[in-house]
């Protein structure tokens, strides 16, 4: 979101008060860079909002002398939206009583009232603490839009659900007072930089931003505190929906997406469940189901069954402007992308030194580790992006050159693999790693378009037409770690064998079963639960591709100094 023309000034929404009062940082999130993510309290708010504008279902507060009352008489207005240009605000009403003193707004909140000790200080004023202080400006707000609008207004009602407590505010000369002081701190903050994290706060433990936030880790990341808390879940719940057999069809039933597999029984899957859905083929997608997943922010990839990516369906890329200003400017400094392209560099061949060393067996993979472990420390010091491309280079002959060592027979027979070979691959390792990365790739678009990064502008691979050069990027450190650790893990436990692949004169491919053996062992390997390096908590790798473009966001911005993609110990 960026400011209005001079002749239409910005008005913060009443919503928009109280978040800035609550958390500066968190309105900067939801209003300047658009972003929003639900949790357990908002869609249960959402449901009870919803209910209590019919009055037959609204829940009744509880009067002084214990008696249950009605929340509303019956002559209530619904759905009111007022502005004012003086004030700076807008809003919209979700209840507004007539009686004899004059309209009265009411706002129902979903959580407790505070235990009505102390006082809350906001800006140059203190509120009482008879009701929160941010639910008091969101309130007081409203009473001043209605005077502004010639409606007499000199009280207004806050109730909390859950400890059923009815607060009545008189409009005071300190509410007015506050009002303006927040609308003005609003309107500044629009074309501001985002605002310090809150420091060890217990709001950001119920937040549901506190993932995009990242308060504690950017707080640790700046040495501000030693130890940051993990305020989030390590692994998703939802998962990724992949339709493989050919004539899949994909449709929606009320909250679900219906799956019909040529000649079996269709399947149902609640919608609030998929993460992302992969069409690989002549699978089909209805379009109100391809709406609806769209407009809950789950993408949808489409590849060849062979696992090239051939478009993407998302959202538009509307949010986060600002960062992607940062991003562009950004790249386009040849020294700021080559500090970022060595410390992509760097991680991977890290990586591979990792990986061969706890894999590689005989002298000659202990050899290649300590050339690795050479070609590492040269990158950290080149002077240019095409010496750092022939180093990767150069790495990655060394480690391609010994990936076969680190494969196990089966059955006496061990997976043919003849160096690093693509476009197609002509083996049956190269099969898999092909595929792997290209789920790879996938994962990395949406975690970038979700943070609101542009993934076809990087800043280490040559900038292509419809080449996702910035997904390339941060998945290169990751390569290793995901997909080769896979490839590895799935031929060394048997899971696949030579004849699970079909071969041909330079070309090799997979069988259909084994295309679904590889799909699910690749998201076996997303899914696995890991100690993050720095932050020291786990997370899976899916969470940890999410918050490395977040990272790298905090970093185009200015808020950490670094970005150092993650490396294996």
């Amino acid at each position: 979101m960026s400011t209005y023309p001079s002749e239409s000034p910005y008005l913060t929404t009443l919503r928009g008060l109280n978040e800035f009062v609550y958390c500066p940082r968190l309105f900067h999130l939801m209003y300047v860079q658009g972003l929003f993510e639900d949790s357990l309290e908002t869609v249960e708010g959402r449901i009870k909002h919803a209910k209590r504008l019919t009055k037959s279902k609204a829940a009744a507060p509880v009067t002084e002398d214990g008696e249950q009352g009605t929340p509303w008489p019956m002559d209530l207005v619904r759905a009111l939206t007022l502005s004012s240009t003086e004030l700076g605000i807008t809003g919209k009403f979700d209840v507004v009583l007539s009686e004899e003193e004059g309209h009265v707004p009411v706002e129902v909140k979903h959580g407790p009232a505070p235990e009505g000790t102390g006082k809350f200080p906001v800006g140059p004023c203190e509120l009482p603490a008879t009701a929160w202080g941010n639910d008091q400006v969101q309130l007081a707000a409203q009473m001043l839009l209605l005077q502004g609008a010639g409606h007499r207004c000199t009280k207004g009602r806050l109730y909390y659900q859950k400890t059923k407590t009815l607060v009545e505010l008189d409009c005071t000369d300190v509410l007015r007072e506050v009002v303006r002081w927040v609308a003005g701190e609003t309107r500044a903050l629009i074309s501001a930089p985002m605002p310090a994290p809150l420091r060890d706060s217990r709001k950001c433990i119920r937040c549901s931003l506190n993932h995009v936030c990242l308060p504690d880790e950017t707080l640790h990341l700046t040495e501000a505190i030693p130890e940051p808390r993990q305020l989030y879940p390590g692994r998703d719940d939802c998962g990724i929906l992949h339709l493989i057999t050919p004539g899949t069809r994909l449709g929606k039933r009320g909250e679900a997406v219906a799956v019909t597999v040529p000649g079996e029984k269709e399947t149902l899957l609640p919608m609030k469940d998929v993460a992302h859905v992969s069409c690989w083929g002549n699978a089909q997608i209805s379009t109100q189901v391809t709406l609806q997943l769209v407009e809950r922010g789950i993408g949808i990839t489409w590849l060849t069954g062979g696992g090239w990516i051939r478009a993407t369906t998302t959202a538009p890329l509307e949010k986060n402007v600002q960062l992607r200003r940062e991003q562009y400017r950004h790249f386009e400094d040849e020294e700021r992308s080559l500090a970022l392209a060595r410390w992509v560099v760097t991680a991977k061949i890290e990586n591979q030194r990792v990986l061969l060393r706890r894999n590689g067996k005989g002298d000659e993979a202990a050899e290649a580790v300590k050339a690795l472990k050479s070609y590492r420390e040269r990158a950290k010091k080149t002077d240019s992006i095409d010496s750092l491309r022939g180093l990767e280079g150069i790495a990655a002959k060394t480690y391609w050159d010994l990936f076969p060592s680190m494969l196990l027979p089966k059955d006496g027979i061990t997976l043919r693999m003849n160096g690093r070979n693509r476009r197609p691959p002509k083996d049956p390792v190269n099969t898999l790693l092909s595929f792997g990365y290209s789920m790879l790739l996938r994962d990395f678009m949406t975690a970038l378009h979700g943070c609101g990064l542009d993934p076809l502008f990087g800043f280490y691979h040559a900038l292509v037409p419809g080449r996702p050069a910035l997904a390339l990027d941060m998945m290169e450190a990751f390569r290793p770690l995901v997909v080769d650790s896979a490839v590895l893990r799935a031929c060394n436990e048997g899971r696949l064998g030579p004849t699970d692949f079909v071969e041909t004169s330079g070309f090799c491919t997979l069988k259909p079963h084994a295309k679904k053996a590889w799909i699910k062992a690749y998201e076996g390997r997303v899914d696995e639960l890991v100690t993050h390096p720095i932050f020291d908590y786990r997370l899976s790798y899916r969470r940890i591709f999410t918050l490395e473009s977040r990272l790298l966001g905090r970093y185009l911005t200015g808020e950490i100094e670094n970005y150092h993609p993650m490396t294996t110990r």
